[in-house]
C-alpha cells in the first residue's frame, strides 16, 4: 500500500474547433418620410384670408436639409391680423407651404 495520493485524472485535450466567422452587418438606410400631399393650388406660402379672424392652419416643411422635411403640422389657433397668414418652420426658418386653412367657428374670444 502506498501513501501517495492517486494522480488526478487530467481532462483530455479537445480538438481545435473551427473559428466562428461573424459577418459584418450593413446598417439599414434611413427611409425618408413620404412626401406630403400636394398643396391646394389656391394655397401657397402666403394665404389671404379675412383680417382679424382666427384659423386652424396645416402646413408642411419642404426644405431638403431640414429635420422636419415632409412633416406636416396643424396649428389650432392662428390669428390673421392683417388678412394674410404665413407659417415658418422652427428648425430651418423657411416659410412652410400651407396645405389647409379652416376658419374657426365659433371664433375664440380675446380679452
Amino acid at each position: 500500500m502506498s501513501t501517495e495520493p492517486e494522480p488526478t485524472p487530467q481532462p483530455e485535450p479537445q480538438p481545435a474547433s473551427d473559428p466562428v466567422v461573424i459577418e459584418p452587418v450593413e446598417p439599414e438606410e434611413e427611409v425618408p418620410p413620404p412626401p406630403p400631399p400636394p398643396p391646394d393650388e389656391t394655397l401657397g406660402v402666403v394665404v389671404s384670408v379675412e383680417p382679424g379672424t382666427w384659423y386652424e392652419v396645416t402646413s408642411v416643411c419642404v426644405t431638403e436639409t431640414c429635420i422636419n422635411l415632409n412633416t406636416s403640422t396643424t396649428e389650432p389657433e392662428v390669428y390673421s391680423n392683417a388678412g394674410t397668414i404665413r407659417m415658418v418652420c422652427g428648425p430651418c426658418g423657411a416659410y412652410r407651404p400651407i396645405l389647409e386653412v379652416v376658419k374657426l367657428d365659433p371664433q375664440p374670444e380675446m380679452s
